[in-house]
């Protein structure tokens, strides 16, 4: 690192007394939850590597103009905002939530926003050194801060079990996490220099570099090569469909004449094949007089980006993909490598390349060629499952909804998106139930280092796309792997069962009524699994009529529907009635800090109920307070009711 840019570790950005000021032309702070857990995975996976915990890890750049106020040194950040603020808000959930960290350090917020009290009022009163998580009633705090806050909180929990765990963390965050600050010069133009920030060109990504890598041991076939970067291109844009990264004769080949949804080849030298076929087609010269008098239909143009509008958003990015299909092609059944450990392919895709190098390095692995060449047609293979089979977020017109559908073509190369099992265009019990599934697995796992959902559900359509994809099979298979993450992870009396085990280690069985369960992991507060939440809330949609209008979206704030701060005419609940399963539920960040310290009586008046959005564990908890009232009575009875829905997978 250049001598002359300061770099510091996240022990001297805070501890020099520094202040950095957010101007009012950046955006608030809008990181989400996804985006605290990925931080915060990151710095741990790198603490507890033996290879690279010795090194440090850079974790960006501020960018700042660096001016007096007064006689203070306020740094201006231009970039850098949502790191700096995040930072902020995990070393103060360290410092405020464990009590036996060793070598802690002088640590003062060092952060304000400028024309924005409220978020600066919101940091304020996080880092008071008697902050104990509770937010007053009657104060408006920025929602994002104070939510981003609790998801540190709770992600800390996760990871750090135990004192060793914790301090290794602690040690390796403050001194080997490391900053870079780089002032720009005197008189910059600040908006336009900012402008230029936001619009910068990105650097090379990993799964470029990986794509180069795999070109170069197949180098030597032309055709194999061409195969496998179309191939490649055309996986690469997961909003999109397949097909659509072929050509019109080249889908007529690969994916079956007048069908396109059907893949006809088999290996990665078959697609190889199908494109030289196509190619040859396509170099075929007609004379004038064959052209009149053809039937055929001639295609002016066709590109097949301008056929595939922008209509769909993909649950995982292409790197993490690529992971999937990895782990996937290297963990099935009669996988042809057995070589690497089942622990040691994850799913987090900044160390993409670390993953894939024991398989194409000839020092690790005899046959790297081979590798390739199944990894290219595996790829090709499991994004066409994936498009037909695993959710998606669609665009049509002014509204956005989950949805599951295949491509079906018609005479005259005409497409359409339909559903992918019943009937076409209706909704269907059997579809519809797969998208409320999959997307209770989706919203509950925001980052995409944990959507081992998606694994387990790309390995059961690899495994069994050899015959047509049967939806009751699929949705059983998918309900006892709810099951097995509900029993063997978040309930379990023991250590919580890895999820390679789950998903790779285990018959797939729903039996879990005789495992060892420990349901006082229900009575945690705020350190329920989101999971607990949404998987209730998916039995109760699919048992209770009154709730099909019901639909998942991302939640993470869970409500204490009797608050535990509640006004001073009103009795606090013993602990374990206020922090009860009975007492709880999911809700977006925004309501909850609305109504965190209203009585539940309160709450019922002025929420809602009938939005299809809210849990409808909630929506169940405002009607007992409606006819009933809530307190410790209700809580109990209620708490029992849901753990036997849990229990048994079923309401009665």
């Amino acid at each position: 690192m250049n001598a002359n840019i300061p770099v510091f570790s996240i022990r001297e950005l805070f501890e020099n007394r520094n202040s950095y000021l957010i101007p009012i032309y950046q955006r608030n702070y809008a990181w989400g939850e996804g985006q605290v857990n990925q931080l915060i995975q990151d710095v741990f996976d790198f603490a507890f590597d033996e290879k690279k915990n010795s090194k440090n890890y850079y974790i960006g750049t501020l960018v700042v103009n660096k001016r007096l106020n007064g006689n203070e040194i306020l740094y201006e950040t231009i970039d850098g905002q949502q790191r700096l603020t995040t930072l902020n808000l995990v070393l103060v959930a360290l410092h405020q939530t464990f009590d036996k960290i060793e070598e802690k350090i002088d640590y003062k917020l060092n952060l304000k926003f400028s024309s924005r009290e409220k978020s600066t009022h919101t940091l304020e009163y996080i880092c008071q050194k008697n902050f104990n998580g509770d937010f007053l009633k009657d104060i408006e705090y920025n929602s994002n801060i104070k939510e981003r806050y609790l998801d540190a909180v709770k992600a800390l929990k996760k990871v750090l079990i135990d004192t060793r765990s914790l301090n290794i963390f602690y040690k390796y965050l403050t001194e080997k996490v490391q900053v870079v600050r780089v002032s720009v010069p005197e008189k910059t133009d600040l908006n336009h220099y900012f402008e230029i920030m936001n619009n910068r060109g990105e650097q090379l990504e990993k799964h470029e570099i990986l794509k180069s890598k795999m070109l170069e041991i197949i180098k030597d076939d032309e055709d194999l090569s061409n195969a496998f970067s179309t191939i490649w291109d055309s996986c690469s844009d997961m909003e999109r469909y397949v097909q659509y990264g072929f050509s019109v004769e080249e889908r007529n080949l690969i994916f079956g004449k007048e069908n396109w949804n059907d893949l006809k080849c088999n290996s990665l030298k078959e697609v190889a094949e199908s494109l030289l076929s196509s190619k040859d087609h396509n170099k075929k010269e007609l004379s004038l007089k064959e052209i009149a008098t053809s039937n055929f239909a001639f295609e002016l143009n066709t590109d097949h980006v301008k056929e595939a509008p922008d209509r769909f958003n993909s649950v995982v990015n292409f790197q993490n993909f690529l992971l999937h299909v990895l782990k996937v092609q290297t963990r099935a059944k009669d996988a042809s490598s057995k070589k690497v450990e089942e622990k040691s392919v994850s799913l987090d895709d900044k160390r993409l390349l670390d993953f894939f190098e024991p398989f194409l390095n000839p020092k690790f692995n005899e046959y790297p060629l081979k590798f390739v060449e199944e990894f290219g047609f595996n790829l090709l293979k499991m994004k066409h499952l994936f498009d037909q089979f695993i959710l998606k977020r669609e665009f049509k017109g002014d509204k956005d909804e989950w949805s599951l559908k295949r491509l079906k073509w018609y005479t005259g190369n005409r497409v359409n998106y339909v559903n992918s099992f019943g009937d076409e265009e209706d909704e269907n019990i059997l579809n519809q139930e797969l998208i409320m599934l999959l997307s209770m697995f989706h919203v509950s796992t925001p980052t995409m280092v944990y959507k081992y959902w998606l694994n387990a559900a790309l390995l059961y359509l690899f495994e069994h796309s050899e015959d047509a994809i049967q939806p009751e099979a699929y949705l059983e298979y998918l309900k006892n792997t709810a099951r097995k993450f509900l029993f063997r992870r978040f309930l379990f009396k023991d250590v919580e069962m890895p999820y390679y085990s789950i998903i790779y280690g285990e018959e797939n069985n729903g039996q879990f009524q005789n495992c060892d369960i420990n349901w006082n992991r229900l009575d945690k507060g705020t350190d329920v699994e989101n999971f607990v939440f949404n998987y209730l809330d998916y039995i109760l949609w699919r048992d209770m009529d009154e709730f099909k209008n019901f639909k998942f979206t991302f939640k993470s704030s869970i409500e204490h529907h009797y608050p535990q701060n509640p006004p001073d005419n009103h009795i606090r609940l013993n602990e374990s009635d206020l922090h009860s399963f009975g007492n709880l539920s999911l809700m977006s960040s925004q309501k909850n800090s609305r109504f965190t310290n209203n009585m539940p009586e309160a709450k019922q008046k002025n929420f809602n109920i009938e939005k299809a959005s809210d849990s409808i564990k909630m929506q169940i908890m405002f009607k007992i307070t409606e006819n009933e009232g809530w307190g410790a009575q209700q809580i109990i009875d209620h708490r029992e009711k849901m753990k036997n829905i849990l229990l048994n997978g079923y309401y009665a």
